[in-house]
């Protein structure tokens, strides 16, 4: 980039300004480069229209989202206008090309069908909102609309996504009943100590974060199980991939999670109640213990995490 700055400003100019480079900074999503070019001269980018068409199109089809927003953010003048409604040699609009399945590394940036498929129907809601109504139901020279070859491309990936899904709050549910019925268990057999009248101030505060943590523990359970019982009878249409099912996804994580901080906490203060009178160093280690699984889950489920958090980035950044 230092080199091209160095350059003589029209010999710059003749250089950015050649399709085929801003065709292939638009495919490999060089956003430094289109930037660059849009700050000295928006127009270079629009005054072809059958190149500004190929760009856009470029961008759309490699999902660089960054890329595909410089391009929108700076459409200006009758050219850009007309860019969104605009054909290839298929009889593909613009939304046609959102609606091909995107090239799999980028569908690799997640992992999970089901985060993939968010992002999928995201690009093809933002995508839809530019383009006139008429454009919205424009069939291809193969007889197709938008929706019907979004349909058709993503068919393989959206059976995976309901299969990952699947998988994944029916293994969730079954810990969140275990959770439930652990903590159900303690709860019903410390509710029978006859003793409670004689304890010290240790004891009846470890009573308390007990009691405490087992009916968060038990609440935050019972949430879970409802959320992904409730995802896995969904009807898991391609608009529940956008929103619907990555929030229950994200909701019954979150429950399980604070199931199970709350679920040890309790289990740690039962031990030091329990075992208090023999060694008193012993309960509090193995409640220190204890607590050490929680980051260990942290860990396990952080790449889970951090796919979730980059598709909600990536959604928001192109909404």
């Amino acid at each position: 980039m230092g080199i091209l700055i160095s350059l003589d400003g029209r010999v710059m100019m003749k250089i950015m300004s050649t399709p085929t480079v801003t065709l292939i900074a638009a495919e490999v999503g060089n956003l430094e480069f289109l930037s660059l070019i849009m700050s000295i001269d928006p127009e270079l980018v629009w005054e072809s229209e059958d190149t500004s068409q190929r760009i856009i199109r470029v961008a759309v089809l490699h999902r660089h989202a960054s890329v595909f927003n410089l391009l929108i953010h700076h459409r200006a003048g009758p050219i850009a206008d007309s860019i969104v409604t605009s054909i290839d040699d298929e009889g593909n609009n613009l939304l046609h090309c959102a609606a091909k399945l995107a090239p799999p590394d980028k569908l690799k940036l997640v992992s999970g069908e089901t985060l993939q498929m968010m992002l999928e129907s995201t690009w093809y809601k933002v995508v839809k909102k530019l383009m006139p109504p008429s454009s919205v139901e424009m069939r291809n020279y193969a007889g197709l609309t938008p929706r019907q070859l979004f349909t058709m491309e993503h068919e393989p990936l959206l059976k995976k996504g309901v299969s990952w899904i699947n998988k994944t709050a029916k293994a969730c549910i079954i810990v969140s009943t275990l959770i439930f019925s652990a903590c159900y268990s303690w709860l019903t057999g410390n509710n029978n100590d006859d003793n409670k009248g004689s304890q010290n101030d240790s004891k009846r505060l470890a009573s308390q974060i007990f009691a405490l943590a087992d009916t968060v523990a038990l609440m935050s359970s019972l949430a879970s199980v409802s959320i992904f019982f409730s995802t896995v009878i969904s009807r898991f249409s391609e608009e529940d991939f956008l929103k619907s099912l990555p929030l229950k996804l994200i909701s019954g994580l979150v429950a399980l999670f604070i199931s199970i901080i709350s679920m040890i906490l309790a289990f740690s203060s039962t031990f030091f109640i329990t075992n208090y009178e023999y060694l008193k160093w012993v309960p509090s280690s193995i409640s220190g213990v204890a607590f050490l699984t929680i980051p260990l889950f942290v860990c396990l489920q952080f790449p889970l995490w951090f796919d979730i958090m980059y598709s909600a980035y990536i959604s928001s950044s192109l909404s």
